[in-house]
């Protein structure tokens, strides 16, 4: 028979359980349904035991709470290793956000701000280094900036205060019991059970869903979470924060939850972010103004494959653009070499909890645990060679992990591939795919696949990669992650063998900075292999020239070899016989 409260009917909170535990099962057994509902239950007794007949009593702590939300300084999510960062209020470029399960087609974007307004329960989804928790420390702080008392906002709607609220303090705890104790040290304390108004309501930002790594306890939160934006008989509003979720746990949420995804910096936040960076961290506002500009400048004039789209990324190039002024690294590497490291750390929880399922396996899980805390990098690093290979990411990494452990795990643990997919996605470098993952993006695939290649230096199997269109973008990765990126390297390359002068023009090609001396130089080999080499390698050189040409510097570079003297004659031949190729001629050479 249905669970009764004590002086409840025979329908708890306005539904019936049996109709909430069949619409529940789609994401769980009808065993974590039923702690789930006893977590409701609980629940439930809590915020009825918190509620007072009246909430003027409230008014006092609520006013203090907004007070110090309002002059409280957002965190940073993240903890930058070589610089500190401007406090967020300086420096937050507003969010933007599209619907995520609209028509097919593009979604008119619009600021996320709009998001505080309105009634429905909100599911706010972004990648790794986005700007989820930036949002939910604007979010409070705006929210407390707008705050009158009256309870009632903009257009008559409730009033409401932000309460924050890490996803991971619901294990094991109800919504209620879970806030009370978050804000039980306030003077005076806060009582979250009741609303913050006569007419108000809190708007609970609860963050980092996907930090709950277990699968079957994100379950039972997401569970709880479900059946409290069912009910209308609490004064929460809910808007949850997550990386992205497995298909299932996301379209099971969608139920009571409105989603919206984060989207990119677009130039105009590029540019927004930067008057606001240097106005904040140069006193000189001329000064201010030059570095802005040139920091824009060398931005983009730099190929940073799309990645400075992320705010996370952006923030650690101004650094290392602070750090030496007028420098950017020549291509993503630099900035992935500290972006990577900060996601990884991300992965901890998951971590851990993998970790101790192993030691309760004796001496040898112990010692895997050991292994697999020194060895989450490796792991990544393995899944992205199996993504860019045949895009079985969860299977290369589990086979990687048998074979470098001092145990096999997988003889250790039978869900050994459900974790290590969730360590995976965990790091946040890589998002569920139904039962497997993938990357972040191709260009942190390449990055990571290119760890072990530039750790264990093999010339030949460098020019191998580089030979091949797929794994291009791996060997360039590999070439500055080995810290061979320099002119000597590539006017060795220049002067060596024909698969070295492919290499070279291949690395040009890339956008691997180069002095225009040492540009040339690889130019004028090309040429004269092409023009003097053996086939398949001269049509080779022909075709890497013929891609170059795209660039209008390059095709000024040949017009200049074929008209300098100092050039042997073979070159200058080859270069004048080139230069009478049409590609080269739109438009001639300035």
């Amino acid at each position: 028979m249905p669970v009764r409260l004590p002086g409840e009917p025979d329908r708890l909170m306005g539904f019936d359980l049996f109709e909430w535990l069949e619409r529940f099962d789609n994401i769980s057994s009808i065993v974590v349904s039923t702690i789930a509902v006893l977590a409701m239950v609980g629940g439930s007794a809590a915020w009825q035991r918190l509620r007072p007949g009246r909430v003027t009593g409230n008014t006092e702590s609520v006013r203090a709470l907004v007070a110090a939300q309002r002059d409280t300084v957002p965190a940073h999510a993240y903890q930058f290793l070589d610089g500190s960062v401007s406090a967020l209020s300086a420096i937050y470029v507003r969010q933007r956000v599209a619907s995520g399960a609209g028509p097919i087609g593009p979604a008119p974007a619009f600021e996320a701000e709009r998001l505080l307004r309105g009634d429905e329960h909100l599911l706010l989804v972004g990648v790794a280094g986005s700007g989820k928790t930036t949002f939910v420390g604007h979010a409070v702080r705006e929210l407390a900036r707008g705050f009158t008392g009256t309870g009632r906002g903009r257009g008559g709607a409730p009033e409401q205060v932000g309460l924050t609220l890490p996803a991971t303090a619901l294990v094991d705890r109800s919504l209620p019991e879970a806030l009370a104790e978050a804000y039980r040290f306030g003077l005076p304390t806060v009582l979250t059970g009741q609303p913050p108004g006569r007419s108000g309501r809190w708007l609970v930002l609860v963050d980092g869903v996907d930090r709950i790594t277990d699968p079957n306890v994100r379950s039972r939160v997401l569970g709880q979470l479900r059946e409290w934006a069912a009910r209308a008989d609490h004064p929460y509003r809910l808007l949850l924060t997550t990386r992205p979720l497995a298909a299932e746990e996301a379209t099971a949420l969608r139920t009571y939850f409105t989603e919206f995804h984060l989207l990119p910096f677009d130039p105009a936040d590029l540019s927004m972010f930067a008057e606001r960076w240097f106005r904040d961290r140069v006193a000189d506002p001329d000064r201010a103004a030059t570095d802005r500009d040139r920091f824009r400048v060398d931005l983009d004039r730099v190929e940073l494959g799309g990645l400075t789209g992320n705010p996370l990324l952006v923030t650690l190039a101004a650094l290392s653009w602070e750090r030496r002024p007028g420098v950017l690294p020549p291509g993503p590497a630099e900035l992935l070499d500290r972006f990577v490291p900060h996601l990884v750390e991300s992965g901890a929880a998951a971590v851990e909890e993998t970790g101790a399922a192993l030691g309760r396996r004796g001496g040898s899980g112990t010692a895997v645990a050991g292994w697999l805390d020194e060895q989450v990098e490796g792991l990544c690093e393995a899944a992205a060679a199996g993504w860019l290979r045949d895009g079985a990411t969860v299977a290369a990494a589990v086979g990687w992990t048998n074979e470098h452990a001092p145990v096999p795990p997988g003889g250790l643990l039978r869900d050994w591939p459900g974790r290590v997919r969730a360590l995976l996605v965990a790091t946040g470098l890589y998002v569920p795919r139904g039962a497997d993952a993938e990357p972040l993006t191709r260009s942190v695939a390449e990055y990571l696949a290119a760890g072990p290649v530039a750790r264990s230096w093999l010339e030949p199997q460098w020019l191998a990669l580089m030979a091949e269109p797929a794994s291009r973008g791996t060997a360039v990765y590999a070439l500055a992650r080995a810290g061979r990126a320099t002119e000597s390297t590539l006017t060795r390359l220049a002067g060596g063998t024909v698969p070295q002068v492919l290499a070279a023009g291949r690395l040009l090609g890339a956008g691997i900075p180069m002095s225009d001396g040492v540009r040339d130089m690889v130019l004028a080999a090309l040429l004269r292999h092409w023009q003097a080499g053996e086939r398949p390698l001269a049509a080779e050189c022909l075709a890497v020239l013929g891609e170059l040409a795209g660039a209008p510097v390059i095709r000024r570079a040949v017009f200049g070899i074929a008209s300098d003297s100092r050039w042997p004659r073979q070159v200058r031949s080859a270069a004048t016989t080139f230069a009478a190729v049409p590609v080269l001629h739109r438009p001639a050479p300035d």
